[in-house]
């Protein structure tokens, strides 16, 4: 039920319903209803650069005002997320363990019959030694409002290369803009 607005007649100072144009008591004009009081308005998003970044062999990655897209192949069709569909971002940067695989070959070298092939197998197991320390894989995980789990790969970077400082800046803008839109993110400086 609607609650009634009253007036004060400036006549003889009794309440009235603003519905009314005279006064009951004195027939005096009622003066006009004051307006409701106007909620604040919500303050618009901040605006947010759009930043693309390319992730190499035909992949990319855009941070958008309404939307994030990312290319995973270069033919077909890229991945849109509306910001208003995610629920929660996750950045993932870790060492390139992949590359420890050689060392398989420096265990081999111990059996090897030739001292040339313990060299290799050695030379082999010190590279994936120093392709794990040097290298860093990063991806991005997107959790939408069904709660699927969109994983994103964004590749592979040598430490404190052009390609890093891409990464890390599509990191810094992508985590800005889930922030401003009140998504929860996980990660390196998160």
């Amino acid at each position: 039920m609607p609650a009634e607005v009253l007036v004060m007649c400036s006549a003889c100072g009794r309440p009235q319903t603003a519905a009314r144009r005279r006064c009951v008591f004195c027939n005096a004009e009622l003066p006009e209803a004051p307006l409701p009081p106007q909620a604040p308005a919500s303050p618009p998003p901040p605006p947010v650069a759009s930043l693309a970044v390319d992730l190499g062999n035909g992949r990319g990655l855009s941070v958008g005002a309404e939307r994030l897209t990312y290319q995973g192949r270069p033919v077909g069709p890229p991945l849109d997320v509306a910001w208003t569909r995610v629920r929660g971002l996750e950045w993932r940067t870790r060492p390139y363990l992949e590359a420890l695989g050689l060392l398989a070959f420096a265990v081999l070298g111990f059996w090897a019959p030739a001292s040339p092939l313990r060299l290799m197998g050695f030379l082999a197991g010190a590279l994936g030694l120093l392709l794990a320390a040097l290298y860093r894989h990063h991806a991005l995980t997107v959790v939408v409002e069904d709660g699927a789990r969109l994983q994103w790969p964004l590749g592979m970077a040598l430490k404190g290369s052009a390609r890093e400082a891409r990464l890390v800046a599509a990191r810094v803008a992508l985590m800005d803009t889930a922030r401003a839109r009140g998504v929860p993110v996980a990660g390196p400086d998160a």
